[in-house]
């Protein structure tokens, strides 16, 4: 088919109930390293396939953080291994994925035959669907899945509502980010009168730490630095900090958080030691810079206020890297 773009508010419904009708075999995949919007969409968009009686596969590459085992059937989605890997899908849908290449291992199964579905917010998604439907307006992908679901008149229950707050919770930052919208808020309140308990989700993801994650989380902020007046706060994870702590790296995930927690600070940033020359950055801001621009400079992206990317430099060498950068962009602001 020819590649249909919707760079729009809306879902693109007609063109997508189409495609979704005409298929018999689907794959729902989002991220490598998911994150709440990620899973939360996976999960939702596949229990949806699944009631209107679709034949649909769900897979992963990456451990899933056990603060989202919570959501319905989290912890069964099946790993890449576990998958044949001469299953056939007629149509492929990505969530949240704004460069097809971090779907991973699950590239395999595309060919040029494949139906391809781009469902994403973010601003510098590639396009390379067949349908690629990218409201960079939204808060969320959660909300996106939201206004299709509602179009399609299908009726969201309990545990699809608590994958798609899920969802929406964790990418607008517990409703703290510029992306949050009286829409977003709208759909909050209609996910909590389909039984979502908003104490009880958030709980769970913000409130229910493991021993060793505390232990992790110490260890990161004893080692805490601000540089320029104040103005950057930078926190550094290095893998024998995991060691030590008898943690998975899955649990530095929202460590980046702690570092807009200080006054003055404008701009926040996690390293995280990969390999000897390899550095995962996580960056974080007040709305005084654009971080993906910072970010899309190494090959990463995201979000005005959240973004990251892989840096092939060590840990030390990053730091100085990043240090200079956001001096001038804090200088230019």
């Amino acid at each position: 088919m020819n590649a249909l773009t919707f760079n729009q508010k809306n879902p693109p419904t007609d063109e997508l109930k189409k495609i979704i009708d005409n298929s018999s075999k689907l794959l729902v995949v989002s991220h490598i390293d998911p994150d709440g919007d990620a899973l939360g969409t996976q999960l939702a968009f596949a229990r949806y396939l699944k009631d209107i009686k679709k034949d649909v596969t769900l897979v992963r590459q990456s451990d899933i953080p056990e603060k989202y085992h919570f959501m319905q059937s989290a912890s069964d989605i099946p790993h890449f291994d576990s998958v044949p890997k001469d299953s056939t899908f007629d149509t492929v849908i990505v969530l949240e994925c704004p460069d097809f290449k971090r779907i991973g291992l699950a590239s395999c199964w595309i060919t040029e035959e494949t139906v391809l579905v781009n469902i994403d917010h973010h601003r510098d998604n590639n396009l390379c669907g067949c349908l690629n439907w990218v409201n960079i307006n939204a808060s969320s992908v959660g909300e996106m899945v939201y206004e299709y679901f509602e179009d399609v008149g299908y009726t969201v229950d309990k545990d699809v509502a608590v994958c798609l707050y899920t969802a929406i919770l964790t990418d607008t930052g517990r409703f703290r980010y510029n992306g949050t919208s009286q829409r977003t808020l709208e759909i909050a309140g209609k996910l909590v009168g389909a039984g979502v308990i908003p104490q009880q989700v958030c709980d769970e993801i913000y409130y229910n730490m493991k021993p060793s994650s505390v232990v992790l989380l110490g260890k990161v902020l004893n080692e805490i630095e601000f540089y320029h007046d104040g103005r950057l706060c930078l926190l550094t994870l290095k893998k024998d900090m995991l060691q030590s702590s008898n943690a998975e790296s899955s649990e530095s995930d929202g460590l980046v958080d702690y570092t807009l927690y200080n006054k003055g600070v404008e701009v926040g940033l996690l390293l995280k030691e990969f390999t000897d020359t390899k550095t995962k950055v996580s960056m974080r801001s007040k709305d005084a810079v654009n971080v993906s621009v910072v970010a899309n400079t190494f090959g990463g992206g995201g979000h005005y206020n959240a973004s990251g990317c892989l840096i092939e430099k060590s840990l030390e060498e990053t730091k100085k890297i990043l240090i200079e950068l956001y001096k001038e962009a804090l200088d230019a602001k």
